[in-house]
C-alpha cells in the first residue's frame, strides 16, 4: 500500500504547522520527503548540508535506502552525535515533486499541518541502529573516496558561492576542513575577474 504522508525532520519539537522558509534554492518552501530515513540526515543543528558529506538515496535490491559517505574523517558523529529532533508526518497532497534537482525531495510553497510527531531523543545513536540493521548505507571518510569528496566539495564551494562570505559559517567550515579546495576555487574566481 502506497504512503499517504511525507516526512519533514526539524529539531523543534511541538510543533502544528511547518511555515515555508528560505533556504538553498533560494524560495519560501517547506521541505520533506517520502524517506523517513532520509529526513533523518537534516536533523541535526550542527549540520553543514553538503559540506558534512554526500547524501542521497541507492537501491539495495528491491528496496530504496539513504546513503551517507563522509566528506571528513569523523563528519557522522561530529554532525549528529548529541542531538535530538522530530520526524514531522505530513500529508503528501500538499506538495509537489520535481521543484529541486534532488528527486527524494518535495516542497511546498503554502504552510502544511502536522499529522503526527515521532521524537528521536538521540539522533547519532538513532543512526548508528539504522545503519546496523542497513536502513542506510554508511561510508565513513577513507583516501580511497578523496578524489569522490574532492569534486564534491568543489562543486558545492562554487555553487554556493561560500568563497565570497570570509566570515560566513560555512566559509569558516571550509577553511577549517577543506583549506586547498577552498583557496583553489578562490584563485580561479580570482582568475575570472581579471
Amino acid at each position: 500500500m502506497e504512503s499517504k504522508v511525507y516526512y519533514h525532520v526539524s529539531n523543534v519539537p511541538n510543533l502544528k504547522v511547518l511555515e515555508p522558509r528560505i533556504s538553498t534554492h533560494g524560495k519560501k518552501w517547506v521541505y520533506a520527503t517520502p524517506y523517513p530515513h532520509l529526513a533523518l540526515l537534516f536533523g541535526s543543528t550542527k549540520s553543514m548540508g553538503d559540506f558534512d558529506g554526500i547524501y542521497g538515496m541507492t537501491s539495495e535490491g528491491e528496496k530504496m535506502v539513504p546513503f551517507f559517505f563522509e566528506a571528513y574523517e569523523g563528519a557522522l558523529k561530529r554532525t549528529f552525535q548529541g542531538e535530538s529532533c522530530s520526524i514531522y508526518e505530513v500529508d503528501k497532497r500538499d506538495f509537489v515533486e520535481g521543484k529541486t534537482s534532488f528527486s527524494a525531495e518535495v516542497v511546498s510553497e503554502k504552510p502544511v499541518k502536522i499529522l503526527k510527531e515521532t521524537r528521536v531523543d538521540d539522533l547519532y545513536e538513532c543512526l548508528l541502529d539504522l545503519i546496523e540493521k542497513k536502513e542506510i548505507v554508511f561510508q565513513p571518510y577513507s583516501d580511497k573516496s578523496s578524489a569522490k569528496i574532492y569534486n564534491h566539495i568543489k562543486s558545492r564551494i562554487e555553487m554556493f558561492k561560500t568563497y565570497k562570505d570570509k566570515n560566513s559559517a560555512p566559509y569558516k567550515f571550509c577553511m577549517e576542513k577543506f583549506p586547498e579546495i577552498l583557496k583553489e576555487v578562490e584563485r580561479n574566481n580570482e582568475k575570472d575577474r581579471q
